[in-house]
């Protein structure tokens, strides 16, 4: 990313994203959509991650303000899904990340 193209409220909304993306619970979330392959609603959510509906509600509603995910009605039933294939590809360089250091740290225990 080129900061010194992004005018101060892009700054700020790119540290919304990052802000979104620096919790826990939010990442399970995240992974938990991203297994799934389709739209997931609340309960499906709260019980993959282990959250409670609500607390899984509060992560969610962060997720969807950042437009990480997307929140569709369909009837009575609130479905949830990544908003794109960017939240796949930003997931994947933070894992390959994590994998990478966690593979130096063990060789160096060698």
């Amino acid at each position: 990313m080129d900061a010194s193209r992004l005018s101060n409220p892009m700054i700020c909304e790119a540290g919304m994203i990052f802000r979104a993306l620096g919790d826990p619970s939010r990442l399970r979330l995240l992974q938990a959509l991203l297994a799934s392959g389709g739209p997931v609603n609340l309960r499906g959510l709260a019980e993959s991650t282990g959250l409670s509906q609500a607390n899984a509600s509060k992560h969610l509603a962060c997720l969807v303000e950042t437009g990480l995910v997307l929140r569709e009605k369909e009837g009575q039933q609130v479905l949830f899904l990544v908003s794109g294939p960017m939240v796949r590809e930003l997931c994947g360089l933070v894992k390959d990340h994590v994998l990478d250091r966690s593979r130096s740290a063990y060789a160096s225990l060698r």
